[in-house]
């Protein structure tokens, strides 16, 4: 069976203000304590949270299990064997940055932290895969201190509201000073955003500097020449446009600051809601790739191959971007998605209009519900309600307005709609959501196409399907009268993206079993069939073990086996009907051994890639 370890590290840097832990590698341990192995454990990481020493690191080097990469936002996953299925496990990770420091060469030693020991609650889903959820978010005292002490990264956290209302001002100018005694250093200028919220990032020498900089940095004490501090003295300043909001002095610095510093800032000026109207504009699919031809890591190629990893779009996608509810003459905006089965290169000319014969919101499951926005009520302590998109809000010809997708929030909030004005409008990254499958229609590879062992025929392979993508957005005047305005990056197309729904096609078996019988013991030379396809084929190994582990090993069968990160969409699949799994002869003793065959293809929703097949497993005794 599968174990999937899945979880998420962040760090507090105040009560109100955390950053995921991104590009952290995450260590899994069994525990140094053998008594835990068969034991429930439930850790207080308040107890067990600590900094790794290079002999204790050492000394635990040969329980390590398994490492993992943190993405962007903090996550990481182990997939496991199942004979871990009923262990304790010791976490870890290590550090060579921190998430937003100013550029540094990394740490040549990374610090090592200990986090805690878990015992895994498995649970079962419909995929029968066995998951466990662990999420953690470091302590602000133990992470200012790691940011600060290991990577000299300091961090001022606030927000900025009006004293009397307690409401958020957005978009204001926001500098943090250092009151040295002779000349004061800037920290930072940031802009606040929705909430209010700001966050300014700086290192020790930015309020160490001297007019002997760079030759010698030190903090100086306002107050006197001779007095020295190890951490800047905060004030703040804050404008609007042209109006000041606050204006602090030397005087009212806030004195040796730590490594984190949280702030709430308030004035008396009352500011004026933001205009509605911004800037609308159709950019990526999701989070991961963008809609630009070109060779970085988020582009589609030429031919329709998303990002580096060169996957096929999959499932539900975000069609990402963003779209005022209004335009500055407060006329309502409308957009729309339309798809094409005809395609043309991306980067060069885009399809026929004629062909786009599939609207989002027209086209029978093509729409999929998704957050669209948000609703922040003006009032502390500041709720925040999803706009959900609906079918609801299209007309016949698929125009979207997400105006009527507010009025349906409010009332179902059970809000008068003309109470609007005591909520901000928050846009989210995703205009539409759509549903791939009704774009794919090639079907699966039939089981009966080819046997264990030979290849997929030729006619039997599924065909590569592409879709072209068309944005258009428009100020409605008069709808009534037809008196539309075209809103600038209407048109925008992406003229070809490569989709696919398709399982993967995979055979194993034993040749000696298929002679002797599945329940009869083998024993000599042992050999595997297997095949598997896919048109977009990610990786694909074959893995063998025994029950006591003394053999646990991949089946090597180059190149295909183990075929990792592939990107060539000629290489989609192999058979082979007589793999020897004996290596040398004589190295399986007499025991019960598994089989294991395992599969990627490269698929993607936007924001994350799947496409794990297997295993496909064969069991067998081998009696020497």
């Amino acid at each position: 069976m599968k174990y999937s370890f899945r979880g998420s590290l962040c760090g507090f840097l105040c009560e109100e203000c955390s950053e995921p832990l991104s590009g952290m590698e995450v260590l899994l341990y069994l525990p140094a304590n053998a008594d835990l192995v068969l034991t429930h454990v439930v850790a207080d990481t308040k107890e067990t949270f600590r900094v790794v020493t290079k002999e204790e690191a050492a000394q635990r080097k040969n329980l390590l299990i398994a490492t993992a990469k943190t993405d962007a936002q903090g996550n990481f996953e182990f997939l496991l064997d199942e004979k871990y299925s009923k262990t304790a496990f010791d976490i870890d990770f290590t550090c060579g940055t921190v998430p937003r420091t100013p550029p540094k060469p990394p740490r040549n030693e990374p610090v090592q932290i200990h986090l805690t020991t878990v015992f895994p609650e498995w649970r079962i889903n419909k995929e029968e895969i066995f998951y466990f959820r662990w999420d953690y978010c470091v302590s602000a005292k133990w992470w200012c201190y790691i940011r600060g002490f290991y990577f000299d990264a300091w961090v001022i956290c606030g927000y900025l509201r009006n004293c009397e209302t307690k409401v958020p001002v957005a978009n204001a100018s926001v500098t943090a000073f250092d009151a040295d005694f002779l000349t004061d250093d800037n920290l930072g200028t940031v802009l606040t955003d929705a909430s209010g919220h700001f966050r300014i990032d700086y290192s020790s020498p930015d309020f160490k500097k001297t007019f002997l900089s760079p030759l010698i940095n030190v903090e100086t004490d306002p107050g006197s020449p001779f007095t020295f501090q190890s951490g800047p003295d905060v004030y703040f300043k804050a404008k609007i446009g042209g109006l000041t909001l606050i204006d602090e002095k030397k005087s009212d610095h806030r004195k040796n600051v730590g490594y984190c510093l949280c702030v709430n800032l308030c004035t008396k000026i009352a500011v004026s809601d933001p205009d509605d109207s911004f800037p609308s504009a159709w950019t990526g699919i999701g989070q991961a790739f963008n809609i630009t031809t070109g060779s970085g890591p988020k582009d589609f190629d030429a031919a329709g191959y998303a990002g580096s990893g060169k996957y096929a779009l999959s499932s539900v996608i975000r069609l990402t971007g963003q779209a005022a509810p209004k335009a500055a003459s407060g006329n309502p905006i409308e957009y729309r998605f339309l798809v094409s089965h005809t395609t043309t290169p991306n980067g060069g000319p885009a399809p026929a209009l004629a062909n786009f014969t599939k609207i989002v919101g027209v086209t029978p499951g093509l729409f999929y519900p998704g957050t669209v926005a948000k609703l922040m009520e003006k009032v502390f302590p500041f709720p925040v309600y999803d706009i959900i998109s609906d079918q609801a809000d299209f007309d016949a010809n698929g125009w979207f307005d997400i105006n009527n997708a507010i009025n349906r929030t409010l009332t179902n909030m059970g809000v008068p709609v003309a109470s609007i004005g005591n909520y901000w409008f928050i846009d989210e990254d995703t205009l539409i959501a759509m549903d791939t499958r009704k774009l794919t229609t090639a079907p699966d590879v039939p089981s009966a196409a080819a046997s264990v062992g030979t290849a997929v025929p030729l006619a039997n392979k599924i065909p590569i399907e592409k879709v072209a993508v068309r944005f258009e957005i428009r100020e409605v005047v008069n709808k009534p009268a037809n008196i539309f305005n075209v809103i600038a990056g209407s048109g925008k197309t992406l003229n070809s993206a490569i989709v696919n729904n398709n399982s993967m096609f995979m055979k194993l078996s034993i040749t000696e079993l298929e002679a002797a019988g599945l329940c009869t013991p083998i024993g000599g030379t042992v050999h595997a069939k297997y095949t598997v396809y896919h048109p977009h084929l990610a990786s694909s190994s074959l893995h063998l073990n025994n029950n006591s582990y003394t053999v646990n090993r991949d089946i090597l069968d180059p190149p295909f086996l183990t075929l990792t990160g592939n990107t060539n969409p000629l290489v989609d699949g192999n058979a082979n009907n007589n793999l020897q799994l004996n290596n040398p002869p004589n190295d399986m003793i007499k025991c019960t051994y598994s089989l294991k065959l395992y599969a990627r293809a490269r698929l993607h929703n936007g924001d994350n890639a799947w496409g794990d097949s297997g295993p496909v497993e064969q069991l067998f005794f081998y009696n020497v």
